[in-house]
């Protein structure tokens, strides 16, 4: 079954470099589906991520996380993938950010995704755990430096998950000086995933099959620039899961200075699996030392032998942002 051809794993966006540049992060987002990422273990110098990014010959690279804020090294990236003519992007909840942060650290982006949940900035710092001071001072600020902004919302049941609220929200973009936003629906959540499709009467492109008709759109809606983001059954138990499903795989670049065919939810590098080996001769050698017996051996072989032929498995191709 192949995926509509303007989905991200379809082979649209080919022209985009996604960057986990950093594991950490301040936010508490319950969803977050780097929970149950793969996080290397090593951290490669930012030289080596610029090498690697322009390496990929993409002309958009889109610093994601964790948090990319809290990347200590973000300015130098963005300085020197901006000297090489690429465009730079980044994905933030906005809770590190301010008008000298910007102008200090941001300084060369092409654009900014700020993820916010809740027209209600209080509202929004129960779900993401951090709290955005001056949102209108701080996107005046990203404008100064010639950056796009867009306000990237989940929508969440008990938040934005009606008419009435998404209109809210469109005026609270526009009050803040916002230029577009993305209403997204949630991944793996099923107990607060809000239909976009039901919600909306099937306007602006909204499907119940993302996978074949589309899994985003665009519309204008009250003067506000909108990007709709819908999920299929490959990542909410909502929708039907397609059948021997086709992907386009896209590569993303992590913070060890390693590219991947997409998000990684299992990995284990080959120096894990050193180590993997160096504890299997460790357990032979406490036999032969009679510390531990053949059968309390042979229990922990098992589990070592689980461990290490668990296999990567991606996100399902460039859903990520």
């Amino acid at each position: 079954m192949q995926p509509n051809k303007n989905n991200f794993c379809g082979g649209n966006f080919q022209d985009w470099l996604e960057v986990n540049l950093t594991d950490k992060c301040n936010g508490k987002c319950s969803w977050c589906i780097e929970k149950n990422g793969y996080h290397p273990t090593e951290h490669a110098e930012w030289r080596v991520i610029v090498e690697q990014a322009l390496k990929s010959d993409k002309t958009n690279i889109i610093l994601l996380g964790g948090e990319p804020t809290l990347c200590k090294d973000i300015s130098k990236i963005i300085c020197a993938l901006n000297s090489a003519c690429r465009k730079v992007w980044v994905t933030t909840n906005g809770g590190l950010l301010s008008p000298n942060y910007i102008i200090n650290e941001l300084n060369g982006i092409t654009g900014i995704n700020i993820s916010i949940h809740d027209s209600d900035l209080e509202k929004n710092r129960k779900i993401t755990g951090v709290f955005i001071n001056d949102l209108k001072g701080i996107i005046a600020a990203l404008h100064e430096i010639g950056a796009n902004v867009r306000l990237n919302c989940n929508c969440i049941l008990g938040h934005v998950d009606n008419v009435k609220t998404i209109e809210r929200y469109i005026a609270f973009a526009k009050s803040v000086g916002a230029d577009k936003i993305r209403l997204a629906e949630l991944k793996q959540d099923e107990e607060r995933f809000i239909d976009l499709a039901k919600v909306l009467n099937y306007k602006y492109g909204l499907n119940d099959d993302p996978f074949t008709n589309g899994c985003h759109s665009d519309a204008i809606i009250n003067g506000m620039s909108v990007n709709f983001r819908q999920m299929c059954g490959l990542q909410t138990p909502r929708r039907p899961e397609p059948k021997e499903p086709e992907q386009y795989a896209k590569q993303v670049l992590y913070y060890d200075g390693e590219f991947y065919d997409g998000w990684q939810t299992t990995q284990y590098t080959k120096k894990e699996k050193e180590m993997t080996d160096k504890e299997l001769m460790k357990i032979l050698q406490d036999v032969a030392d009679g510390k531990i017996t053949a059968e309390e051996a042979a229990n922990k072989i098992r589990k070592g032998q689980k461990k290490q032929t668990t296999k990567s498995s991606t996100s399902s191709g460039g859903c990520r942002y």
